[in-house]
Formats: structure tokens, C-alpha cells, sequence
């Protein structure tokens, strides 16, 4: 994405400005240029690599995956492959910031919707022509936050991890917009299917959810959905063993299917909040149901139960913010004892990979507390690990059946969870989707704790 910027004193190649300066300098491959207008106007464009402006703790989490793609290439009149939902949920957009990308969304605002646009930086007069809707101010105007996009300049705010795309920085504006062109160069008539690859940080209930979630999304287009049985970290015999998951078709061949490298290409887009991770207990192989069926009736009995999913471990270490952002046992302490004594609960079934938590949670409840046996880690345990997987992969090669029986008992824990009376989680995460849909509403109360919401 290039910055505009006032004219610095410094040696750069020098362009002429034009509506497609942006396609030009791209083309040409450097990062600074002059540029001068046809009335002596001048000013510079500096480069930057979208994802070196996205936080750290996002990128390690995504293990070097670009979260969204350079776009070297792209076209805003292929309006087939556009997508300006994000534009047409609002009625005023104001730009704080001044750049490629800025400029270009407010085009295509200008041209697709009847938005009314805002920049503060008299520089912006440069790209559009007089246009009643386009507003150059000092200062913007009162406004209900639900009825404007802010395209920010303040720390980068991705929309996904804050909960709203209400107030986001300028790349994840963009490529909401223009993410089915960073997909494939295939021709839209000839597109068929989607090979969905997920990476091998996420657990098992990421996958179901991610998998489910993207199948509905690309189902708008007609795409047929398959996950790349050789991305996750867990061996394909495995997941078919207790997940019932579509294979790759006889007939995909490159010439039909897109290839898509991980699910934050999708997951990062407004467009994508519109499809529920929501799955059905069909997923599961008959046999697994069965067994969880019988296991969860001896556990839970005829008790008046409350399930609580507490995260911690790699959310603490990794330092996820947003609506990643688990809330601690002292924070969800008020509300769980209130759910007590108003709704008289005699057990909690308590799921957690944090041995810190279960300690915690049964020095304060003793013998109400009921888990499933799994190994467990503290945080303490990670050292120079970020993430659970990568402990789980250092552990494996001592023990070859050790991620099928986290996964196996981590999803047990799950599947009681959404057979309890009612259920809190301390944030979000795949097991609160998991929970909620094998569910379907049923539960007399529940609760997702949101401490960093406003982080």
C-alpha cells in the first residue's frame, strides 16, 4: 500500500500524477516517488508492506502467513469480483487517513453507493473530481457511530479481533473489498470448487468451525467447499475417524478449484460476519456420538450442572487481545457464584487446558468441580512456545497417540459442556461456537465474557 504524503526534500523517481498513479508506481517496483500534478501540485508516495503493519501477536499467531496479500495487482472495475457490502452497510465513511487504499474505497463508494465521503487531509482534493458527496473538512461531524465506517490512522484495528468493522484501518477495509481477486487469476465461469488448507495451530474445534463457516461463505457463489486433508496438524485417518468431512472431489483439478492457503483470507473480511460457525452433532462419526453420549450421561447424572470453558495457556503468552481476550478466573468469579445462588447449581463441569485455572477453580469450589483427565499445561510451561500446538508438536515426538487424545478428550469436554444446563466462556474461541452449536439454544442461561472488547 503506498502512503500520500507533502513532498520531502529527498532523490526519487518522479511521476506524473493520473487516476492510475497507484497501478503505475506498483508496476514499476519502487518505494518512494515524486509525483506532480498537470496544475504543479506535488506530492510523494511512500510503500509499505500490508501485513508489516499488522501487530506482532497477530502475525506469530498466524505462523508467517500473510493475513492479507500485497494486492501488486488488482482492478477496481472487475465489479464481479468486488464486494462493497462493507461500503453499502453505512451512510458516511470518514477517512482520518490519506492513502492508495483510502482513496480507492472512497471511489468506489462514490461510484456504487450513495455514502456521503469525509477527509480531512486537503491532499485528497487531488484524486477526485468535484463531487457533491466528497467533503474535504478540518474537523468531521457529529455522527452515530452505527451509521459510519472509520477508516482509522490510530493503532491497527483489523475489525475481526476488535468485533466491530465499524472503526478499521485502511488494509482490512481494502481487502473485505478486493479479497476474491487475491483468491485465484482463474476466470469466475470456470471456478468449481474450493480446497480450504488450515493451519496446524488450530485445534479441532477450529477446524469444524472454520470448515463449516467458509463452506457457507463460499456457497454464495456456488463453490463446492473441501478441506485440504493434509494441512491441519492432525492425521487425516484421525479426523475421518470422528468427523464426518467432505474429501476432494474426482473432478478438481487446478483448472476449477481455488487454492486457498489458510482461512484468515476469508476470516478477516466484513463479509464473512454474515455466516454462522454453527455445526450439528452430524459432524461426528455415529461411534464417537455414541461413546459421548453414554460418557457424558454418567458424568453430568441427574446434577443441576453449570459448564465453564476457561481459556488461558497460549492466550496469555501470545498476548491476544479484542474479542481474544480471555477473561481471568477473578473476573468471572462474581458471576459464577451469582449463577449459584440464583439457579442452584450443585456441579461445574469446568473444560480447561490451563492446570493454573483447574487449580484456581478448585481451590474455590472443591468437590462442585468435575473435569475430563487430559494433559494439561501452565504457562510457565511455554518458554520460548507461543502457541499450544507448538508444545503439542514438541511433546508428539515423544509420544506418537499424544494430539489424538487431547483432541479426542478436549472434545469430550466440549460435548458436556453443551449438554449442561447452562454455560459461560471467558472469550472467543472455537470451543464457545463448538458448545453453542451442539446446543441449539437450549441452555437456561448463557455467557461469553468480553474483556478486551474495548482493548
Amino acid at each position: 500500500m503506498f502512503n500520500i504524503i507533502p513532498k520531502a526534500d529527498c532523490a526519487a523517481t518522479t511521476l506524473k500524477h493520473s487516476e492510475n498513479i497507484f497501478h503505475e508506481a506498483l508496476c514499476l517496483k519502487e518505494s518512494y516517488y515524486h509525483v506532480e500534478t498537470e496544475d504543479g501540485e506535488e506530492y510523494d508516495i511512500s510503500y509499505v508492506k500490508n501485513n508489516d503493519l499488522v501487530p506482532e501477536n497477530y502475525r506469530n499467531a498466524k505462523k508467517g502467513i500473510e493475513i492479507y496479500p500485497q494486492y501488486l495487482k488488482y482492478d477496481e472495475n472487475a465489479t464481479e469480483m468486488l464486494d462493497i457490502s462493507l461500503l453499502k452497510s453505512v451512510r458516511y465513511i470518514f477517512c482520518y487517513t490519506l492513502n492508495e487504499y483510502s482513496v480507492v474505497i472512497a471511489r468506489l463508494a462514490l461510484k456504487y453507493t450513495d455514502a456521503e465521503i469525509y477527509f480531512t487531509n486537503s491532499l485528497a482534493k487531488i484524486f477526485f473530481d468535484k463531487i457533491e458527496r466528497l467533503h474535504i473538512v478540518e474537523k468531521f461531524p457529529a455522527f452515530n457511530e452505527n451509521e459510519v465506517l472509520q477508516i482509522t490512522d490510530e493503532k491497527f484495528r483489523s475489525g475481526y479481533f476488535e468485533g466491530t468493522f465499524r472503526k478499521i484501518s485502511s488494509v482490512p477495509a481494502f481487502h473485505s473489498i478486493f479479497f476474491r481477486q487475491s483468491l485465484t487469476d482463474l476466470k469466475l465461469e470456470n471456478i468449481k470448487f474450493v480446497e480450504v488448507s488450515i493451519a496446524k495451530n488450530v485445534g479441532v474445534g477450529g477446524i469444524l468451525s472454520y470448515y463449516s463457516q467458509v463452506k457457507k461463505f463460499f456457497e454464495q457463489y456456488n463453490w463446492t467447499t473441501y478441506l485440504n486433508a493434509k494441512s491441519t496438524r492432525y492425521e487425516p485417518e484421525m479426523l475421518q475417524k470422528y468427523f464426518k468431512l467432505d474429501s476432494k472431489p474426482q473432478d478438481s483439478t487446478p483448472d476449477n478449484t481455488i487454492y486457498l492457503q489458510d482461512v484468515v483470507q476469508i476470516t478477516a473480511t466484513y463479509r464473512y460476519l454474515d455466516f454462522s460457525a454453527e455445526i450439528d452433532k452430524n459432524i461426528l462419526t455415529d461411534k464417537f456420538r455414541a461413546e459421548m453420549d453414554e460418557y457424558a450421561e454418567v458424568v453430568l447424572g441427574n446434577h443441576n450442572t453449570l459448564g465453564i470453558l476457561i481459556r488461558g495457556t497460549d492466550y496469555i503468552v501470545s498476548k491476544m487481545g479484542g474479542v481474544r481476550k480471555m477473561a481471568t478466573v477473578d473476573d468471572m468469579l462474581p458471576t459464577i457464584r451469582q449463577w449459584i445462588d440464583e439457579d442452584g447449581y450443585d456441579l461445574i463441569f469446568l473444560a480447561t487446558e490451563d492446570q493454573d485455572i483447574l487449580d484456581r477453580m478448585r481451590n474455590e469450589f472443591g468437590k462442585m468441580i468435575r473435569v475430563v483427565s487430559q494433559v494439561r499445561h501452565s504457562v510457565r510451561d511455554f518458554g520460548n512456545a507461543k502457541l499450544l500446538s507448538d508444545l503439542e508438536k514438541k511433546e508428539q515426538e515423544d509420544n506418537s497417540g499424544l494430539v489424538e487424545d487431547n483432541t479426542v478428550n478436549y472434545f469430550y469436554a466440549l460435548y458436556i459442556l453443551s449438554e449442561c444446563q447452562s454455560f459461560m466462556a471467558s472469550g472467543q474461541c472455537h470451543g464457545w461456537n463448538v458448545v453453542n452449536s451442539f446446543n441449539q439454544g437450549k441452555f437456561k442461561r448463557c455467557y461469553k465474557f468480553q474483556v478486551g472488547i474495548n482493548s
